[in-house]
């Protein structure tokens, strides 16, 4: 067996030493939140308080928009093809922030309007776009103090997705390639529930013990398969999930073996859902956790073990904290994670075509091997 390991994994070295596989390093101060199928990538300049749009051929650049904090929501997400920015941005004419829409070839922003309150300095925010880029999601205020997910779509504007729980709050996070299906929270007694809507009508998301499973976040181009965040206990590891949306089941896909942490989030999605990634930490931020990738018939490894499979070159001490976004192949990644020095930094990974299930469960337990 261990001679059989060896050649797996000199066959996926020599692969993948053929292939165009890259890591870059987008500096301090650059917070990635999305990235195309071209690994065109979006995120959070804290700096400014901007959007900033990154490719490898031409770095880093701002485009607008409006980072949350003080007061406004929601983050920058982009189409598959790169060519539409969602996220929340000012509008001169209301005097108030709301969810936007970003032409990258003529470089301006939409303010898309809200569904009729304001509260703090926002009306709406938007945090999700679907993968043609014809819809976006997010929260519009119904009320200063309630808020209901909403779905703008290009030819008929902006939709209220309502609340199942009256007088209680939901958001939608993120949306399938064409808008049909989308997923985010629902507010109910005890917080945040993950939450379907397909075709708008809604569905709570239950865990295989008929508890409520926490916040979703990713969801493939067909909207069959959703992931997002499991909140877990002493008693309780969390873990990574997927529920399919077409049959209402829900599978518990587990964590690392010494993983046994207070949050995992299934922050992103292939298109066909199944490769998932996140990150797993305890009760600090994400940005100390660790970064993990489920690959359906491999189980869950650490992302750094998952490219070290692969071949694929990184910066010497980085540590992979939390993946984002992938694209819709799952050959680009971006996320956060930190320098040797500590210093935070958002990352893009290019890697080869993910192979078979059944070599990389090979590299898996081969990883595990060098770990003891």
């Amino acid at each position: 067996m261990q001679r059989t390991v060896l050649t797996a994994l000199a066959v996926a070295a020599a692969a993948s030493s053929a292939s165009a596989t890259q890591f870059w390093n987008l500096g301090q101060s650059r917070l990635s939140t999305s990235i195309s199928n071209a690994g065109v990538v979006v995120g959070d300049n804290t700096s400014t308080l901007e959007y900033f749009m990154w490719t490898a051929a031409d770095g880093d650049r701002s485009i607008g928009g409006r980072v949350a904090g003080d007061g406004i929501g929601g983050q920058s997400t982009i189409s598959h093809d790169g060519q539409v920015v969602a996220g929340t941005v000012f509008n001169s004419a209301s005097g108030t922030h709301e969810m936007g829409r970003y032409n990258v070839a003529a470089n301006t922003w939409t303010p898309l309007g809200g569904i009729g309150a304001v509260s703090d300095a926002e009306t709406s925010s938007g945090w999700g776009i679907s993968g043609d880029g014809s819809t976006i999601v997010g929260l519009g205020w119904v009320t200063p103090g309630s808020a209901h997910g909403v779905r703008w779509r290009s030819g008929t504007g902006m939709a209220d997705l309502g609340s199942t729980n009256p007088g209680s709050s939901s958001r939608a996070n993120t949306t399938n390639f064409d808008g049909s299906v989308i997923a985010g929270w629902q507010d109910n007694d005890n917080g945040r529930q993950g939450a379907v809507w397909v075709n708008g009508v809604q569905e709570l998301i239950f865990d295989n013990n008929a508890f409520a499973a926490s916040e979703a976040m990713s969801v493939s181009n067909d909207g069959q398969w959703v992931s997002g965040i499991q909140f877990g206990g002493f008693f309780a590891p969390s873990e990574l999930w997927r529920y399919n949306v077409t049959t209402d089941t829900y599978e518990g896909l587990g964590n690392l073996a010494d993983g046994a942490e207070g949050t995992t989030a299934g922050a992103a999605m292939n298109a066909d859902g199944t490769l998932i990634a996140g990150g797993t930490w305890g009760f600090g931020p994400a940005f100390f956790g660790t970064a993990i990738i489920w690959e359906q018939g491999v189980g869950v490894l650490r992302f750094s073990d998952y490219l070290d499979a692969r071949n694929v070159p990184y910066e010497a001490g980085y540590r992979f904290a939390l993946v984002t976004d992938m694209s819709s192949d799952g050959t680009w990644f971006t996320g956060w994670g930190l320098t040797a020095n500590f210093e935070l930094t958002s990352f893009v990974v290019n890697v080869p075509t993910p192979g078979s299930a059944g070599l990389f469960a090979c590299l898996g337990l081969a990883a595990s091997r060098r770990r003891r």
